[in-house]
């Protein structure tokens, strides 16, 4: 019977074992310091995307090999570099992409860099004299490119690019290939003879942009679309070939974005979603590997607006489209907790927050698995008047996440914007929050009348500004069905105008005669984007004669 038991409970401790579920891959952050959106491809290990460097105002090329990050042996560039890995005639990795000698895209030839031997050429088989070349790929003998054509329209209708191909060893010059309807290239592939091409363009008659997926072939003919999509539903962009799918990107302002495949045998598109703000580069190589820029907050071409830290280039682990679970880069979420409105300065206020990794699977989500112990530091926004947009400042004020990946950071006084975003230090990667709100701290005014004067005080010190007397002269008051609360509209005219003293704290303002009603004192409204410690306020009220 002993031995039963035993028996039966190492099957138990068996069965238990095998139904532990399996760690989930985490995808890799490659580089957390893309300060403006990029072009990236990959090709058999290898990473490439361009480098804002900020002092120099100009981009590099830089390559990723092996967990090995170095920079391209090249002159940096006034815009991203169209960059697209590929083989050379010998079978060699190269990478193609433009150069423009004019502003405005103006001047544009096609360039490759030999990884193998750190040189640069022009290639002048493909860039003529009076023509300007963009999204240049290679495979072995045949080179694709677009050449802008210009019609003299606004915008992208003003663009309607031509695709072209060449074989580089023969003496016949670029085959035009079908142009479709008149559009911007904002993104080309090539794999052997096939060519994949994204366009972008809006229709005159329309208020929206339309992306295309477009099939072409290096020895000609038509072309055929694979896929269309609006403005209105995401942009495609950054196509990837494998010998059966194109897999590329949808994204849009407000949109939920995607990586998607396309079948080359029946056209039929699948999706999962990224659960990430993707700016629409990815890449995806010969063996499976994906990789992906996102940022805070969709900011379209520009990493460093609206955002408290650069976008980031994360490796995904597995492949989104496999069944296998995916821990994704944590995400964190950022709250705040200031008691009823308004919020009057010297009421405390608490900033709190959550650390987590999103789990998902086949771009479905399965889970949130907590960060504990990290280091979260907490950043003040200020809104910046131009551009508009907000700019963050790191503060001294850091929390310890707990085991549920909760986080909080008390406020005793805090400023006159409540606008704040939070960043991890040390291990886990670098992450952030959005800006947890834009509410803004009334300042703390009083208000006493004696005899035929009045007078105050302000907390914070507002030195140079006035307070403005008012008398209450309507108030509207309403009461939501069924049973909701009364919410009044009070109505104030001014009646009096007091500076406030050398030291921005008190006032004084006398007054010929005053009236009975019910009197408030106003600081009104500054503008906070010049002055980011400027506050406004209302007193409570004072009732006067009954």
């Amino acid at each position: 019977m002993r031995r039963g038991l035993l028996l039966a409970l190492l099957l138990t401790l068996a069965a238990g074992a095998c139904a532990t579920p399996t760690l989930a891959l985490a995808d890799d952050v490659v580089a957390d310091d893309i300060a403006r959106d990029t072009p990236i491809s990959a090709r058999d290990g290898v990473v490439a995307w361009s480098h804002f460097d900020a002092a120099a105002r100009r981009y590099r090329l830089v390559l990723r090999r092996g967990g090995r990050r170095t920079q391209a042996k090249i002159a940096g560039s006034r815009k991203p570099f169209d960059v697209s890995l590929g083989t050379d005639r010998r079978g060699r990795m190269v990478a193609l992409y433009t150069r423009c000698r004019r502003a405005g895209e103006r001047g544009c030839d096609v360039y490759r860099y030999d990884l193998a031997t750190t040189t640069e050429e022009r290639i002048d088989a493909v860039s003529a004299p009076d023509e300007d070349e963009a999204w240049p790929a290679q495979s072995g003998d045949v080179l694709a490119f677009v050449r802008r054509r210009r019609t003299g329209g606004r915008g992208l209708v003003g663009d309607c690019d031509v695709p072209f191909a060449r074989r580089l060893s023969s003496p016949a010059p670029s085959r035009r290939l079908d142009r479709g309807a008149c559009a911007r290239t904002t993104a080309l592939s090539l794999r052997g003879s096939r060519i994949v091409q994204v366009t972008l363009g809006s229709p005159p008659v329309q208020t929206y942009y339309i992306s295309r997926v477009r099939r072409l072939s290096a020895r000609g003919g038509h072309g055929r679309e694979l896929a269309r999509s609006t403005s209105r539903t995401g942009l495609f962009g950054s196509p990837s070939q494998s010998a059966k799918a194109v897999w590329l990107s949808r994204h849009g302002f407000g949109l939920a974005s995607a990586f998607v495949r396309i079948d080359l045998a029946t056209n039929k598109r699948s999706e999962v979603p990224t659960h990430a703000t993707v700016t629409g580069a990815v890449a995806r190589d010969e063996r499976g590997a994906w990789w992906y820029v996102t940022a805070s907050r969709f900011v379209e071409r520009d990493c460093s607006g609206w955002a408290p830290t650069p976008c980031r280039l994360i490796r995904a682990s597995p492949d989104p489209f496999s069944d296998a679970e995916r821990r994704l880069a944590p995400t964190m979420r950022i709250s705040l907790s200031a008691g009823p409105e308004p919020v009057v300065f010297g009421v405390p206020v608490t900033v709190s927050g959550e650390l987590a990794r999103p789990v998902v699977r086949r771009g479905a989500f399965v889970r949130a698995e907590p960060v504990a112990n990290a280091t979260v530091r907490l950043l003040r926004g200020r809104l910046l008047a131009k551009p508009r947009r907000e700019a963050y400042t790191s503060t001294s004020l850091t929390a310890a996440t707990g085991a549920d990946g909760r986080w909080s950071i008390a406020l005793p006084v805090p400023p006159a914007q409540l606008v704040f975003s939070a960043v991890t230090e040390g291990e886990p990667e670098r992450t952030f929050a959005i800006r947890g709100t834009a509410a803004g701290v009334h300042a703390a005014i009083t208000l006493a009348v004696a005899g035929n004067s009045f007078s105050g005080t302000v907390a914070p010190a507002q030195p140079g500004r006035s307070v403005r007397i008012q008398i209450r002269t309507k108030r509207t008051c309403s009461t939501p069905p069924p049973n909701g609360p009364t919410i009044c509209t009070d109505e104030y005219a001014t009646v009096a105008r007091a500076p406030l003293d050398a030291a921005g704290t008190a006032f004084v303002a006398a007054s010929a005669r005053i009236v009975p009603g019910v009197y408030t004192a106003a600081l009104p409204l500054a503008d906070q984007r010049a002055d980011p410690d400027a506050y406004s306020g209302r007193s409570p009220e004072v009732v006067v004669g009954g």
